[in-house]
């Protein structure tokens, strides 16, 4: 017994005092001078467990220690990958964090514009494209409940579908493109007929 608790205590030595050796010869005689940063940080770094390549990634890319150990990903409201990756390119916090949120935004834009066609017009600056998406649902709408006997229901309801449609495919065109100044010279118009159940779309370059 006293054999096997022997054996049982040198393999627990042995697993608590691994890491530790792994870990010195990680950082080998690299010095916080070299790394330029400060000594507090380098403690910090090494008590963390952090790799030698890790630190280094950081550094290459502008994030201090400091910076980093204070999570500013989690105040920003996005992810760590997200804010390493704009970091990389160069985005201060307060721009990745609009980046971030706006490409939330655009994400949904098109499934909410195809429920409620015009919304995302109106709320891009754009009344007109959304009056008339919208006037020509509710009209559609309008009359497939209170004039569904009088006229013939493939009509609004083909009128209704392509408005939504319309209203998705610009929404998902201009949340992609809208800072592409290739896509700005390509603009789009509808011109809903709300008597002849049917829309003219006109391309303009």
């Amino acid at each position: 017994m006293k054999g096997i608790s022997g054996i049982l205590a040198l393999g627990l030595a042995l697993a608590c005092l691994t890491p530790r050796i792994v870990h010195a010869e990680n950082w080998g005689s690299t010095t916080a001078e070299e790394l330029g940063i400060t000594q507090a940080e380098f403690k910090k770094v090494k008590e963390s467990g952090m790799s030698k390549s890790r630190l280094l990634k950081l550094l290459e890319i502008g994030v201090t220690p400091n910076e980093y150990f204070s999570e500013p990903w989690k105040k920003l409201g996005v992810t760590e990958s997200y804010w390493l990756s704009q970091k990389k390119v160069g985005f201060a916090d307060d721009d990745m964090n609009q980046t971030y949120h706006r490409s939330q935004s655009a994400e949904l834009a098109p499934f909410v514009s195809f429920v409620l066609p015009g919304f995302y017009q109106y709320q891009s600056h754009r009344p007109v494209l959304g009056a008339a998406l919208s006037a020509t649902a509710v009209a559609s709408v309008a009359t497939l409940v209170l004039a569904h006997k009088e006229v013939t229901p493939v009509i609004p309801a083909a009128t209704l579908g392509a408005a939504m449609i319309w209203s998705a495919v610009d929404a998902f065109v201009h949340t992609r493109f809208a800072d592409n100044q290739e896509a700005k010279r390509f603009s789009m118009n509808v011109l809903p007929l709300l008597d002849g159940a049917t829309a003219q779309l006109s391309l303009r370059f």
